[in-house]
Order: C-alpha cells, then structure tokens, then sequence
C-alpha cells in the first residue's frame, strides 16, 4: 500500500519591523534552511535578508483587491509547497519560506488565508512587530493602559464609539 500521506510545509518568518538589529536569529535559521523563498515585498529594510527570494510585489499592481492579492499569494505558495513535496528531481525535500514584514502573527492577511487553507501546514516562526516598537516609542504598556489596536483599513468600523486610548495601525 501506500506510505502516510504528507501535507506539504511551508514556513513563514517575519523579518521585524525595521533595521537588521530586529531580526531574530529563529528566522535567520529558518532562511538559511529554506531552499524555495518568498517575499510578500521588497518593500520593506531588511528583504535583502532572503536571498534568492521571488516577491509578490507585482501581484500588488495587478491586483484591483488586497482580496485577489492575498487569494493569489497563497495559491503561488500552495503550489510551491505541493510541488517541493512531491518527488522530482531535486524536489525532495525542499523547504519553502515565506517571509513578511513585521511579525507574521500581526496584521497579516495574507498568513491568516494561509493558515487556514488545508492543503499546506504552517509553521510560524515569531518575529517582532511594528507594535514593540510603537510600545517603546510612546512609553506605554499596552495592556496596562488598556490600549486598544485598530486597523486602519477597517477604522470605520472597528473605532466607532472607542472610548480611551487607540492606536491604529
């Protein structure tokens, strides 16, 4: 019979909301043992980490729907995935990456859209976000001071009668 069915992996880093200094060695280590990488974007000061990466920069542009591009991305990393785990040559075993700014556990729709599909399993590898260092800057415990976190592409919805501190990102 056949041998145990293998859902293809895909690891997803986050690079850290800015400078070098902000990247963790957890994903140093997972760039250095991927061998199929992926950007979400170049747009972003420590890119140049992931050598040999192919971004999604252009699904940006082409795009009229942060929707399409997010449904596009994970269906280009599914496909990297599924191709990486089946056998061919050179194909066994690969490890696909898929690096985001910031940290990919906060605001990332394109990780959430990937976690959910079935046909990958994911590994996250933690990172630092934009918010440690918003916390840093304005001197405040988030949790303490009760801040609440609102995105800015649903502030209409999301900040409608918020009372108290507010930070939107």
């Amino acid at each position: 019979g056949a041998g145990p069915v293998t859902v293809p992996r895909i690891t997803v880093c986050g690079l850290g909301p800015g400078g070098a200094g902000s990247v963790t060695t957890a994903t140093l280590d997972a760039i250095e043992r991927s061998t199929v990488r992926f950007l979400r974007t170049t747009r972003h000061p420590t890119a140049h980490l992931v050598t040999g990466a192919a971004s999604f920069d252009h699904l940006y542009e082409a795009a009229d729907s942060f929707d399409q591009v997010y449904a596009a991305i994970t269906d280009a990393l599914v496909a990297a995935a599924t191709g990486a785990a089946s056998p061919g040559p050179g194909a066994a075993g690969e490890s696909v990456l898929y690096a985001v700014p910031g940290s990919p556990l906060v605001l990332e729709d394109s990780v959430r859209r990937l976690r959910a599909d079935g046909r990958v399993e994911v590994e996250l590898v933690p990172a630092l976000s934009f918010l440690d260092e918003a916390w840093a800057r304005l001197g405040v415990d988030p949790v303490d001071d009760g801040v609440r976190l609102v995105d800015g592409h649903r502030f209409g919805v999301q900040a409608a009668g918020e009372r108290g501190p507010l930070l939107v990102a």
